[in-house]
């Protein structure tokens, strides 16, 4: 058993449409130490993989059924909508629930709180880490 807090959840495969089983670390991201430590941890879908997009090896999610890397960036996106951070609202004080920017912005660490009384915020990226 890792000693690593995680969020799990099941997603649909990108190759093979079928849902499986996806990790991510509650603090940190996968392709770092972390990842090594998932990967150990039998229960954990972690490999070390090729991502093309990175040109290299990095610690990933694999599909449980065709083997598939499930992708770092989407694998993250959808963690941040199963446990999205609160951020404190800089116009009302209270806490809200941040969301990356879908758009440029993401690529900036750009993300929106959406404040009851004054609608979108914009709010850099809480979590104040590098994507490793």
């Amino acid at each position: 058993m890792s000693d690593v807090a995680v969020l799990e959840w099941d997603t649909e495969c990108w190759k093979c449409e079928r849902e499986t089983p996806v990790v991510w670390p509650e603090e940190g991201h996968l392709n770092s130490d972390v990842g090594e430590k998932l990967a150990e941890a039998s229960e954990h879908p972690v490999q070390k993989v090729y991502s093309k997009t990175q040109g290299r090896e990095v610690w990933g999610n694999i599909c449980t059924h065709c083997d598939a890397y499930q992708g770092n960036h989407y694998i993250e996106q959808e963690a941040l909508e199963q446990d999205p951070p609160l951020v404190e609202c800089d116009v009302c004080g209270e806490m809200h629930e941040w969301y990356p920017d879908s758009g440029m912005g993401g690529a900036f660490g750009q993300g929106w709180i959406d404040c009851p009384e004054y609608g979108a915020v914009p709010v850099g990226d809480p979590r104040g880490e590098d994507d490793g």
